[in-house]
């Protein structure tokens, strides 16, 4: 079993780690499961509603699944939420029972569970991944990070065409089913 990361994700997990260098933050996985392969195509920032502390941090809710909603559906095939992460001071390497409690929420959503990752910067970045299956086990889990590693498909976006033609269809849907029972009678 292992993690790969998209250019981008894993950047967006450096970058909001170093926005919030001196607090815990966190950040949510959008990507696809395919066989014992996690791949981690976008991570969504914690919003601007998020608690910051030394030694706690809480995501803001509404902001994510509305980012979370809008950021899956700019793909051919749509992302799913598969897991989260978020920084620890120090080097704290492992998970809070507030931390165990967020991780089984997260891993009775799919199947398959959930992926989890910590983040410690003391004093060099460290990036250590978990797949946490029911109730809250956690295996360590190797992640590899390149967009040449993941399938085409799941990088692709929608295309302008296919949203085009799916803007038409929900302005003309109506005069569209008016003249197709019009020309039935």
């Amino acid at each position: 079993m292992e993690a790969i990361f998209s250019n981008r994700a894993f950047t967006a997990v450096m970058a909001e780690t170093t926005e919030k260098i001196k607090t815990e933050t966190g950040g949510l996985f959008l990507g696809t499961v395919e066989n014992d392969t996690w791949y981690i195509i976008e991570t969504i920032d914690p919003g601007p509603k998020s608690i910051f502390k030394v030694t706690y941090f809480e995501y803001d809710q509404k902001y994510t699944e509305h980012l979370i909603n809008k950021i899956a559906k700019l793909y051919d095939k749509p992302l799913e939420l598969i897991g989260l992460w978020h920084r620890h001071p120090g080097s704290f390497d492992i998970f809070s029972q507030t931390d165990d409690g967020t991780n089984a929420k997260y891993a009775k959503m799919r199947p398959q569970g959930a992926i989890s990752g910590l983040v410690n910067v003391d004093p060099e970045f460290r990036f250590t991944m978990y797949h946490v299956n029911q109730p809250c086990n956690y295996s360590k889990i190797n992640y590899r990070v390149g967009d040449e590693l993941i399938p085409e498909e799941y990088l692709k976006l929608k295309s302008q065409e296919k949203l085009k033609d799916k803007m038409y269809t929900i302005l003309y849907r109506d005069e569209i089913v008016k003249e197709i029972l019009k020309n039935n009678k």
